[in-house]
């Protein structure tokens, strides 16, 4: 049995997880406040097909080896289920899962399985799935193989998985319901068929549709899963990724349309039901646009990752001088217009629990002289600075912003332009780079942090760095993780395992006749949504 104390901890890890609804206003008749949609009408008439404008390309779908928003966007919670998702709360909640207690001071943890759920190949979910899928997500993801340790899942009987660990793991449903890595539930078999670099062949899940075809450089298509077994009440509205999810709309459609201009154009045109990022420049134009609806959100953190493991930007000094002379106003207006947020804090404004000042004295200096000096003091001698940066949503702006800054104190920049898909590619190669530049989705804990993670590329294998890391993941209470944390972040502005210039908005448009867009965090989700015909 669970003690009070345990229980009273829990509720307060779930409660203070994290407030992920958006934090800026919307235009409009949809919300960007959390809560869902009602589920589609009986009656309803709905288009056969959804058609939704992205500027990125996925290098996969396998989401336990894959940290591509994109690819979350598209799949999460809707090829592929979990055992937990977050409420409108940011507490971590059943999905696939019946229930779930923590138990022996919060070491274990227990989920029993919700009975007859399909998957897409027609077998029902068992323990031997969901013990295969979670330990392959806890091997690909650092994140959760950091927390746990040597534990692993494993099978109680039929319905039933427990994990057991040395420490508390009182924080891993959260991290399971919001990872960046989301822990998807697929079968044992196919877990175990993975092409030559190492990701899933076969996307099987349990969600409401199911993968239907992959067009490179064209398109994603989704097709309804008739053998779905929801979960929630039907009729109600969702709360946050929880509840019924009604699929109402046959296909949907995720066209690649990678210049921002041609994406909006396509969408004011009607070609495009949905956009995705469209560009600050356009933003205001459609949202004058009376046939359309658009949303405004802060979606995450932007993120400068030096190679620690070889090459200048392994050296402390040197990191510390970029991190002294960036201008970080500049780099970031640079990409995103006026769609973005100054903070040294390394949590995003939807986790008011999290967020921390510690080490903001080393944010944001812009003291070229101070950089100057550090450089001279330790013997820098012109070595090179290769920076890896992609054209997604004009990423590569913010690198020649930064090599502008980082010219003025004797630092000759090389810029490596690449697509997103290329850069998922280099950045695992720490012989193409010394930084590279990405973001960061808002997670619902620091745990979920995939930087901290020594293989994670950018490779800060700190000794410290590592053992804060896990002392705040292993912490017993709420409180005493949250203290680790701030020690964590104050002693990453001084070891800088990133450099984080700010926070960055997601601007979202579609037509007006769409209805049932989810958008409680993360960009809109088509569980509910579809166009009414009669």
């Amino acid at each position: 049995m669970k003690s009070k104390k345990l229980k009273r901890f829990l509720a307060l890890v779930l409660a203070a997880a994290m407030s992920l609804t958006a934090c800026s206003g919307s235009s409009g008749t949809q919300s960007s406040t959390g809560s869902g949609p009602a589920s589609a009408p009986e009656n309803a008439t709905y288009r056969e097909t959804l058609h939704i404008a992205v500027t990125q390309q996925a290098p996969s779908l396998d989401l336990h080896k894959n940290s591509s928003l994109i690819a979350r966007q598209i799949c999460d919670g809707t090829v592929w289920e979990k055992l937990v998702t977050l409420n409108s709360k940011a507490e971590a909640v059943p999905e696939l899962a019946e229930k779930y207690e923590a138990t022996n001071d919060g070491k274990t943890l227990t989920f029993t399985l919700r009975k007859g759920v399909k998957f897409h190949d027609g077998s029902e979910m068992k323990a031997d799935d969901v013990v295969a899928s979670m330990n392959r997500w806890i091997e690909g993801f650092s994140s959760a193989k950091t927390m746990v340790g040597d534990a692993r899942f494993t099978k109680v009987d039929d319905s039933t998985v427990k994990i057991d660990g040395k420490t508390s793991l009182i924080l891993l449903p959260a991290m399971i319901a919001g990872a960046a890595q989301p822990a998807s539930i697929t079968t044992a078999a196919a877990c175990k068929n993975e092409d030559s670099n190492g990701f899933l062949k076969d996307y099987i899940g349990t969600g409401p549709y199911k993968f239907s075809e992959w067009k490179q450089d064209q398109y994603i298509k989704l097709e309804r899963f008739d053998g779905y077994v929801p979960y929630g009440t039907k009729g109600t509205e969702m709360d946050g990724w929880s509840g019924y999810k009604a699929a109402p709309t046959k296909i949907l459609q995720f066209d690649l349309v990678a210049d921002q201009a041609t994406e909006s154009a396509g969408l004011e045109a009607g070609q495009y039901d949905v956009a995705f990022n469209v560009s600050y420049d356009d933003f205001d134009r459609l949202t004058n646009n009376p046939n359309l609806t658009t949303v405004s959100s802060q979606m995450g953190s932007v993120a400068f990752i030096p190679n620690h493991k070889q090459g200048i930007a392994s050296k402390q000094y040197f990191r510390t001088a970029v991190n002294t002379a960036l201008d970080c106003d500049e780099v970031l207006r640079a990409a995103y217009g006026g769609g973005y947020e100054l903070g040294s804090s390394y949590m995003d404004a939807g986790q008011p629990f999290w967020k921390s000042e510690a080490g903001k004295e080393n944010y944001n200096q812009k003291d070229l002289e101070k950089a100057k000096k550090i450089l001279t003091d330790n013997g820098y001698k012109g070595e090179p600075f290769t920076i890896l940066v992609s054209t997604l949503n004009k990423m590569d702006n913010m690198g020649i912003a930064i090599k502008s800054q980082l010219e003025k104190i004797g630092i000759p920049v090389k810029l490596t332009v690449v697509d997103w898909a290329t850069l998922t590619e280099y950045r695992k190669d720490p012989t193409k780079y010394d930084m590279y530049i990405t973001t960061f989705a808002e997670v619902p804990v620091p745990s979920l942090k995939l930087y901290y993670g020594a293989a994670y590329p950018g490779w800060s294998n700190d000794e410290k760095l590592q053992t804060l890391f896990k002392e705040m993941t292993s912490a017993p209470t709420l409180e005493e993780a949250k203290a680790k944390w701030d020690e964590l972040q104050g002693y990453s502005w001084e070891y800088l395992p990133i450099i984080c210039p700010g926070h960055y908005m997601g601007m979202f448009a579609w037509q007006k006749n769409v209805t049932g867009i989810n958008m409680y965090s993360g960009g809109p989700k088509f569980w509910n949504a579809g166009i009414v015909e009669s």
